[in-house]
């Protein structure tokens, strides 16, 4: 089969090599490995996202149907003929065509598309997004409107189209709005990334690990706020913060550093950027006690996976698609957001309980398992052959 594959983040050419940010690239490599073909519609990253793109893919079956530079989303929503018409063409005979959700472009593409079937994999929701955003100040109220007007714009392509999407909630959100719709799990996680611990004791300092995008509704001024809470207790805790800020200039981060030291405990938080996806990123996970992640709202992070199949315990909150995949205090224990107090709680249980801390090691580190990229790309594969080519499609 030949596939066509599109999502808004931008393919860096590197001396004749293709490079995607880690998180993307493993992926489109394991889609690559199922197809005959595959084509990366993509644009081509210039400046910080050319740094950015830190994975090169593996695959020599990849063909890549050049975008151009990525303009501002609003620029793409309004012209998106500008970008799509005369590139289209370059796929036609392909099988199918992937567009990966929400994307600015997402809406458009059957306009310009006849040939290959199309299909979207929805790993996120605008709406909520614009809800999170909220209209406190013009640029958020432009963001929100935004927001809003593509997800009204997306979900009327809906109907027409078979859909995939990668949490239970997403699922109940579009189940009676699309042609059709399955549940295929996004994840990043390779035979190499899974890592049983021999010992599940604590170190001395006990490490707590956030990775991900440095945001406000992270929750990391509510871990903060935990960390706080357990060291006035004499607990010995080290924060480590793992990730990036979209801003270059990094504004929330400086918050958050500002905000450590008027609690008094600037000594005990680490911020140790961005790391490459991998061996590097797992150095981390595997030298950590405790993963939290306090967020606001989600959909079903690959973060946790990645936790999980390190042998860490994690602390999530009961937002999105987590609860839909895991249960508390068997998976992982599962608290309500914004609240600095729970986060500590749950902290000193698993410090405090022995059997209950190796009971959500061993139970999260064996639902990793069985969601490992290989299987669940090679799910998706088979589920768009079907749909494609008219199979029946059987339960996977």
């Amino acid at each position: 089969m030949k596939l066509a594959f599109y999502y808004h983040i931008p393919v860096a050419a590197k001396e004749g090599e293709l490079f995607l940010p880690g998180y993307i690239g493993v992926f489109v490599d394991e889609l690559a490995r199922n197809l005959d073909k595959l084509y990366l519609v993509m644009h081509e990253a210039t400046g910080r996202e050319y740094e950015e793109a830190d994975y090169q893919l593996e695959c020599s079956n990849i063909t890549f149907v050049n975008l151009g530079s990525k303009t501002p989303s609003w620029q793409r929503s309004l012209m998106p003929g500008k970008v799509l018409r005369a590139k289209m063409r370059e796929i036609e005979s392909c099988n199918a065509f992937l567009v990966r959700s929400p994307s600015p472009l997402a809406p458009y593409f059957h306009k310009y598309i006849k040939n290959p079937k199309l299909f979207f994999l929805i790993v996120g929701d605008y709406a909520e997004g614009a809800k999170q955003i909220g209209t406190k100040g013009l640029k958020n109220k432009l963001l929100y409107m935004y927001f809003q007007h593509n997800d009204m714009k997306f979900r009327k392509r809906l109907p027409k189209t078979d859909i995939f999407v990668n949490s239970p909630e997403l699922f109940e959100k579009y189940k009676n709005k699309s042609k059709s719709i399955e549940l295929v799990k996004t994840t990043t996680l390779r035979e190499e990334d899974f890592y049983k611990k021999a010992s599940t004791a604590f170190q001395d300092p006990i490490r707590l690990l956030f990775t991900g995008r440095i945001e406000p509704t992270k929750g990391l001024i509510e871990l903060f706020e935990a960390g706080k809470r357990l060291i006035d207790t004499g607990k010995d805790i080290q924060i480590d913060i793992v990730g990036w800020e979209n801003n270059p200039e990094k504004p929330f981060e400086k918050k958050l550093i500002s905000y450590a030291e008027s609690l008094g405990i600037s000594n005990n938080i680490t911020f140790h950027g961005k790391k490459k996806l991998g061996p590097d990123l797992n150095q981390y996970y595997r030298n950590s006690d405790i993963y939290v992640l306090p967020s606001y709202h989600e959909g079903f992070p690959r973060t946790i996976w990645e936790a999980m199949s390190n042998s860490l315990p994690v602390i999530a909150t009961n937002v999105g698609g987590i609860p839909f995949f895991l249960k508390s205090k068997k998976h992982a224990i599962l608290i309500e957001p914004k609240n600095s107090n729970s986060i500590a709680k749950a902290i000193e249980l698993l410090i405090n309980d022995d059997n209950l801390r190796e009971k959500i090691i061993s139970n999260g580190y064996d639902l990793s398992k069985s969601n490992s990229l290989k299987l669940q790309t090679k799910k998706l594969v088979n589920l768009i052959s079907q749909l494609t080519f008219k199979k029946n499609i059987k339960k996977l």
